[in-house]
């Protein structure tokens, strides 16, 4: 089993029905190639996203997302071989993160709303994997 995990940046921002509707496909090809994982997006244009399958479609997938020009900005953070899937049941988890909306909140962590969260990840790879497992458990 094989895990690649990429933030990018989208072109604009993406209402609900969109995502919604591109959730729709991107399910439909990921069951048909054996991938799952989990897809976080800002709610501002950022997405993090873990993919795990057979190593061949996995990086066949990330090629595609690479020439998706809805994005920018398309950056590798971590790749491993596992020995199982972490979101075994799961065809594509999605959560959309408001931040607007969480800030406030006691206790948040202000992550995602960082200048500087693309440089973090990148010297923390092992972190990327966590942060989206603990999605998992949400």
């Amino acid at each position: 089993m094989f895990q690649l995990v990429y933030i990018s940046k989208a072109k604009k921002r993406h209402t609900e029905l969109e995502l919604a509707k591109m959730m729709s496909k991107f399910r439909q090809r990921n069951v048909a190639n054996g991938i799952t994982g989990l897809l976080l997006y800002d709610g501002k244009g950022t997405f993090i996203q873990l993919l795990e399958g057979k190593k061949e479609e996995v990086r066949a997938l990330f090629e595609v997302i690479s020439k998706d020009p809805r994005h920018e900005r398309i950056n590798k953070l971590h790749e491993q071989a596992v020995p199982e899937r972490v979101f075994s049941h799961w065809k594509m988890g999605f959560r959309c993160f408001d931040s607007s909306k969480l800030c406030n909140e006691e206790g948040f962590s202000e992550f995602l709303s960082q200048e500087d969260n693309y440089a973090f990840l990148q010297s923390h790879p092992d972190f990327s994997v966590q942060l989206l497992c603990y999605f998992k458990t949400c």
